[in-house]
C-alpha cells in the first residue's frame, strides 16, 4: 500500500516538471519570434521610401499604360488651372463698369470755322472794266463740289444730321442754340428724291410752320446754303422721299467772318457786321432772284421794315434802308446802323455779288 502511494506521487511531480519545462521552452520560443520580427520590422524601415509617397498612389486605380507618366499629378494641375481661369472672370467682373475715358469728360468738339461764302471761296476783286462801270465775275468752274454731307460725331453740340429712306417721312427736332441772339447755319443736303427742310414754331400757343431753309429734289445731286436762324424758331422739320443724308451745324455771329472793306464771291452767304457805328454797304449782285438783308445784333425779328426795338444811332433816319430785295442784276446801297449780320441769298450757287462796306457820311444836307 505504502509502495503504491510512493509511485503515484513520483508520478504525479514528474509530470509537474516536464510540463513546466514544455512552457518555459514554449515562452522563449515566442520571445524570440518576437525579437526577430521587431528586427526584420526595423530592417524594413531603414530600407524603404516614406509610406506618405506610397500611400499618395493608391493601388486599387492603376494608371493606364497608355496614359502619360504624368498622369498622376492631374489633381494637382487641376487645382492651378483653377486658379488661372478664376483671374479673368475677377478682371471680368471689374471690368463690367468701366471708367470713362478722359476725353468725354473734356469739352465738346469745337466745329471747324465755316467758309467765307457758302458756295465757293471768295473770288479776288475785280479791277474796273475799261469803260470804268461795275460789272461782275462770272463764275469759273463748277461750284457745285461741295464732297459728302457731315455727319454729326460724338460729343459734338449744335450739329444735327442724318439719313433718309425711300419711304416719304417727317423728321422734327428742338434745336439747341449755341450763345448769342444770332445763330448762322449751315446746311449740307444730298437726296435721289426730294429733301426739304424748314423752321417751325411750336409752342402751347402758337404753331406755325415758315419758308424752306433748303429744298432738293432732284437725282444723286448736293446742295448747301448758309442762312440766319432766329430764336423765333423753336424746331427744325426735314421732310424727305428717297435715300440721302442732311447735315445742319448752328454758329454763333462770331464764328462766321466778318464784312469789312470790299468782298467778291458767289451763292447765299452770311458775314458779320463787327463795328458797332453807322455804316454804308454797297451790294451788287447779279441773279435771277436775290436778297440782302441787315439783322441787329440783337436778333429781334422787326416789328417794321428797318424797326427791331434798339435805339436809333444819331444821324441815322429813322427808317433806314437795311435790305433789298431784287431781281436780275441790281446795285443797292444799305445802311447798317449798328453790330449785326449781312444775309446775302442767291437763285443760284454760281450767282456773283461783290460788297463794299464804306463809312456812313450822314444824311445830305440841303438848303
Amino acid at each position: 500500500m505504502g509502495l503504491l502511494v510512493g509511485f503515484a506521487l513520483g508520478c504525479l511531480v514528474t509530470a509537474a516538471t516536464l510540463w513546466r519545462l514544455t512552457l518555459s521552452a514554449a515562452r522563449k520560443a515566442a520571445g524570440s519570434a518576437a525579437r526577430a520580427e521587431a528586427a526584420a520590422l526595423s530592417a524594413a524601415r531603414s530600407d524603404a521610401a516614406p509610406v506618405t509617397t506610397v500611400a499618395a498612389t493608391p493601388a486599387a486605380a492603376p494608371v493606364p499604360a497608355t496614359a502619360p507618366a504624368v498622369a498622376v499629378a492631374k489633381p494637382a494641375v487641376a487645382e492651378a488651372v483653377v486658379v488661372v481661369v478664376a483671374k479673368p472672370n475677377a478682371a471680368k467682373h471689374t471690368t463690367a463698369k468701366p471708367t470713362p475715358r478722359v476725353e468725354a469728360a473734356g469739352p465738346a468738339p469745337t466745329p471747324p470755322r465755316p467758309r467765307s461764302t457758302t458756295d465757293s471761296a471768295p473770288a479776288p476783286v475785280l479791277p474796273p472794266a475799261e469803260d470804268g462801270l461795275p460789272r461782275l465775275r462770272p463764275a469759273s468752274g463748277p461750284s457745285d463740289k461741295r464732297g459728302p454731307v457731315p455727319r454729326r460725331q460724338a460729343g459734338e453740340r449744335f450739329h444735327f444730321s442724318g439719313r433718309c429712306g425711300e419711304r416719304e417721312a417727317e423728321y422734327e427736332f428742338p434745336i439747341e442754340w449755341p450763345e448769342g441772339a444770332i445763330t448762322v447755319a449751315q446746311i449740307e443736303v444730298s437726296t435721289k428724291g426730294y429733301l426739304s427742310i424748314r423752321p417751325m414754331t411750336r409752342t402751347l400757343d402758337r404753331v406755325e410752320s415758315h419758308s424752306s431753309l433748303i429744298y432738293l429734289s432732284s437725282s444723286d445731286k448736293r446742295k448747301g446754303v448758309r442762312t440766319v436762324l432766329t430764336h423765333d424758331f423753336t424746331h427744325l422739320l426735314v421732310d424727305s422721299r428717297g435715300i440721302g443724308e442732311w447735315s445742319v451745324r448752328l454758329y454763333g455771329s462770331d464764328e462766321i467772318d466778318e464784312l469789312t472793306g470790299t468782298v467778291e464771291g458767289y451763292g447765299s452767304t452770311v458775314l458779320a457786321v463787327r463795328q458797332n457805328l453807322p455804316v454804308s454797304c454797297v451790294i451788287h449782285v447779279k441773279s435771277s432772284s436775290w436778297s440782302a438783308e441787315f439783322i441787329c445784333a440783337c436778333g429781334r425779328i422787326p416789328e417794321s421794315f428797318g424797326r427791331c426795338g434798339c435805339p436809333i444811332p444819331p444821324g441815322v433816319p429813322s427808317s433806314p434802308p437795311l435790305g433789298a430785295w431784287e431781281s436780275g442784276e441790281a446795285m443797292r446801297t444799305l445802311l447798317f446802323p449798328r453790330a449785326g449780320v449781312l444775309k446775302v441769298r442767291t437763285s443760284e450757287p454760281s450767282d456773283p455779288w461783290r460788297l463794299e462796306v464804306r463809312p456812313y457820311a450822314g444824311k445830305p444836307k440841303t438848303r
